[in-house]
């Protein structure tokens, strides 16, 4: 054997069926004897378990959906806005430079937890109603857009 005789395993011919007993596919053509899978035109149901109930019936139908497009807000609390400082302007992109959020596609909401420690300048539109409550007390200001 030389590696010029060797064959290339992806070029492999398809294999031949019903053509003489001398291929080694012949008679019947590799379906066995008699019976349902051996006859032509035969297609097995999917998931079809030999006449017992199939697993997917036996599965209780869910209500409902899930949304596919579900708006996911990134949370960000008031604890982790003290680690921007106070001079900066409080925004998506403040806060994904400083690796608060992940991206900006998302929306964003400020959430009570913590206290702010010095004045900030937020232009963020969704802000609970808690959270909005302590930012005014702590001084603060919030642009709306």
């Amino acid at each position: 054997m030389q590696l010029n005789n060797l064959k290339n395993p992806q070029k492999k011919s398809k294999k031949r069926v019903g053509r003489g007993n001398g291929s080694g596919h012949g008679t019947y053509s590799g379906k066995g004897l008699k019976g349902q899978k051996s006859r032509s035109g035969f297609s097995l149901i999917p998931g079809f378990e030999g006449g017992q109930l199939r697993l997917i019936k036996k599965l209780a139908k869910l209500k409902g959906f899930k949304k596919h497009n579900k708006i996911i807000n990134q949370h960000v609390t008031l604890e982790q806005l003290n680690l921007i400082p106070s001079n900066v302007i409080i925004n998506e992109e403040n806060l994904l430079k400083h690796g608060l959020i992940k991206s900006i596609k998302n929306p964003v909401k400020i959430l009570n937890v913590g206290k702010l420690n010095s004045k900030k300048n937020i232009s963020i539109k969704n802000i609970s109603a808690t959270a909005k409550k302590s930012i005014i007390d702590s001084g603060s200001t919030i642009q709306s857009d």
